[in-house]
């Protein structure tokens, strides 16, 4: 990459100090638009080696959707599968689902993540500390098809508890 950069450079200064190479003015521009180019490219290749693709993002994102985690899908709900026992809960229980954030005390960072409430009891899934939460989403929207995306974000507390209703049963 260093070559490069000399070689265009002897290029480019080369072709400024002779500036008319060739007859025709386009070629010498074309040239020293080339060189440009090429060293801006190769710098920024030169401090950003490390700049992550797109493909093991995707490839990722793409074993996080297929992730159980703790939890087990059926039919006609899901299991949150504990060390020493398991709960199930049905889809038609669930009354209203909330994406709920905090900001933590020591830190800039927010605590985020789901609160699925049912008739019976109220579950919260942290996004950094739940495995699979990413597919529990993606089923989740699947079997509750009337998720409302834009709902207004709520302050709860003096806290800064946010809350954003992303669910809510039709009781009719």
């Amino acid at each position: 990459m260093k070559k490069l950069i000399i070689v265009t450079c002897l290029v480019l200064v080369l072709t400024l100090y002779n500036y008319p190479i060739f007859d025709d003015k386009k070629i010498t521009f074309a040239v020293i638009f080339l060189c440009f180019v090429v060293l801006i490219f190769s710098v920024a290749k030169l401090y950003y080696p490390d700049e992550k693709d797109y493909d093991p993002f995707e490839r990722e994102m793409d074993r996080l959707h297929q992730y159980d985690g703790i939890f087990q899908y059926t039919e006609k709900g899901f299991y949150i599968k504990e060390k020493t026992n398991s709960e199930f809960i049905k889809w038609d229980e669930i009354i209203s689902i909330y994406f709920f954030s905090v900001p933590t005390p020591f830190s800039d960072r927010k605590q985020s993540g789901l609160e699925i409430i049912t008739g019976n009891k109220s579950y919260e899934f942290d996004y950094t500390i739940t495995p699979g939460i990413v597919k529990l989403e993606d089923q989740l929207s699947l079997h509750l098809p009337t998720w409302d995306m834009d709902s207004p974000t709520v302050i709860i507390n003096n806290f800064g508890l946010e809350k954003t209703k992303l669910y809510e049963k039709n009781l009719l």
